[in-house]
């Protein structure tokens, strides 16, 4: 089986009234992500990395904003599609590496 690699990003505004939620966990914090799912920052990119080493594209393309079916969805199940389809494509997730910055 051949190593690949994928490099993925994402980036969403901080807002009041909004829940913060990193890599699945809801973070009590006065500000939160805005998005169309969970605004998930640390899985949008983490999913975005795995399609585009997969060669399938990336998160927009599986996963866009304006269906309604991901309106307010645990990101979480975005990455549980992901790796099915990384899985029927005959890859394996080996490793993954992130780094998350947030600064106001």
């Amino acid at each position: 089986m051949e190593n690949r690699m994928g490099i993925g990003y994402d980036v969403h505004i901080l807002a009041d009234g909004e829940s913060l939620v990193l890599g699945g966990v809801k973070i009590p914090h006065d500000k939160g992500i805005q998005g169309h799912s969970d605004g998930d920052v640390l899985i949008h990119a983490v999913v975005d990395a795995l399609l585009g080493a997969a060669g399938l594209g990336d998160m927009g393309k599986f996963f866009p904003s304006y269906d309604d079916a991901w309106k307010d969805i645990s990101s979480l199940l975005f990455l549980e599609k992901s790796a099915e389809k990384l899985h029927n494509a005959g890859m394996e997730i080996v490793n993954i590496d992130s780094t998350i910055i947030i600064q106001e």
